[in-house]
């Protein structure tokens, strides 16, 4: 048997291996086209505290990406901002006409992002000068928890996006021309995931689509659905491994299909819970969950649950792997660290919104308070709208040299180490 440590080094060798084989240049989303969402191992000290922070006037659900000297991201206040890195202070900001809910995919010095005025924008990275616009039939929002609009991809010179008016977008990269668009039969705000020149995207439609990357549908898969969800909606983002391609749903259920042709491997259960965020570490899978209050380990090739540790409240984004750990927030506004190998979390980082408010949701045992629903009489809307003010972390945490960079409710872009 591998010592332990060889081991680590040979995974975190793969994880980079792996995203260099993506063929796509650039950063984005979980770091690379495949969404992967895996480095090799970060010192990254045990209580991390607060190194810059910079207030936007809206909530940020987007994920930042770390490119050279700039740290990326948009807000709900309708601006994408271009940060330093190291202080935090502006180097230039680009004003939209909507909420930015998207991140940032960036390809030969342009950047590409999907805004709530219905356009993708493609920006110079180093000046935030527009280049171009290419506008769809329109974004929408599904319900109170479609948090993201998808969040773009680019391979090839060829950018794929997906839209609120049922689309699945390519567009080249240096024109803004349409390449071409496919419909689907719901709200697209999944973000597409490449892999063997396949462009996988699932939809509010319940089906998951492989895509030609001349358009053409190469398969479909439909979600079982659930009694309350029958439709079993794709909401997040897939990630891809080997053969395999696999992604949650709002039915319960964790999906891992074969790439070539959408033959089923398996589906993993949860009861009562939407199932997130996948993201991948060596021979497991790290996914993040809704209404379980928790974050599995699962064996990626059975399928099988090897760990499910609890958090106090939902995750909305994906778990980024570094080494033997993973880290994500959550609607409590907390950092949580994930050791992998223990199958235990720890809380690293809590904002300053979750230390003013997190009394008012949670009780010292780290349990959702017994009074919520009296408080709320039902109205689920409102008692996710108000867990907010907890500057609830959306945003998929980007780790560079140590640093964890992040988005929060509150209108803070977080950078800590």
């Amino acid at each position: 048997m591998l010592d332990r440590r060889y081991y680590r080094c040979y995974v975190a060798f793969l994880c980079g291996l792996i995203a260099s084989l993506s063929g796509v240049s650039g950063q984005q989303l979980a770091r690379s086209a495949d969404r992967l969402n895996c480095i090799a191992a970060a010192k990254i000290r045990s209580q991390p505290t607060e190194k810059w922070k910079f207030q936007t006037q809206g909530q940020v659900y987007a994920s930042p990406v770390v490119f050279k000297d700039k740290v990326i991201v948009g807000s709900c206040d309708s601006n994408l901002y271009a940060l330093d890195k190291i202080s935090g202070k502006i180097i230039w900001k680009y004003k939209t006409g909507g909420e930015i809910r998207s991140s940032v995919a960036i390809d030969s010095g342009l950047l590409y992002f999907v805004c709530a005025d219905g356009l993708l924008y493609a920006l110079s990275t180093e000046t935030g000068q527009k280049r171009w616009t290419f506008a769809t039939n329109g974004e929408r929002k599904k319900d109170t928890w479609d948090y993201f609009h998808s969040s773009p991809t680019v391979g090839d010179g060829i950018v794929y996006f997906g839209s609120g008016d049922g689309h699945i977008y390519a567009v080249n990269g240096r024109t803004g021309e349409l390449s071409w668009k496919f419909p689907t039969g719901g709200v697209v705000h999944a973000s597409p995931t490449l892999a063997k020149d396949g462009v996988m995207i699932g939809s509010f439609d319940g089906y998951f689509y492989c895509l030609e990357k001349s358009g053409t549908l190469r398969w479909k898969f439909k979600t079982v659905g659930e009694r309350y969800f029958p439709k079993g909606e794709i909401q997040f983002h897939a990630v891809t491994a080997d053969s395999s391609v696999y992604f949650g749903a709002r039915d319960f259920n964790l999906y891992a299909l074969n790439i070539k042709d959408g033959t089923g491997y398996w589906i993993y259960h949860q009861p009562g819970s939407w199932t997130s965020v996948p993201s991948l570490s060596g021979e497991k899978l790290i996914v993040t969950m809704s209404d379980s209050y928790s974050i599995l380990a699962l064996d990626k090739i059975q399928g099988t649950k090897l760990a499910e540790p609890a958090v106090p409240l939902n995750t909305f984004s994906s778990a980024t792997v570094a080494g033997s750990n993973a880290f994500f927030g959550t609607l409590d506004g907390i950092v949580y660290k994930f050791d992998i190998v223990k199958g235990s979390t720890i809380p690293v980082f809590q904002t300053e919104s979750s230390k003013r408010n997190r009394h008012l949701f949670v009780d010292e045992k780290g349990k959702l308070r017994v009074d919520l629903q009296q408080k709320y009489a039902d109205d689920i809307n409102r008692l996710f709208a108000d867990y907010l003010q907890m500057g609830s972390i959306f945003s998929t945490i980007w780790i560079e040299q140590g640093t964890l960079y992040f988005g929060a409710a509150d209108g803070a872009i977080y950078a800590i180490e």
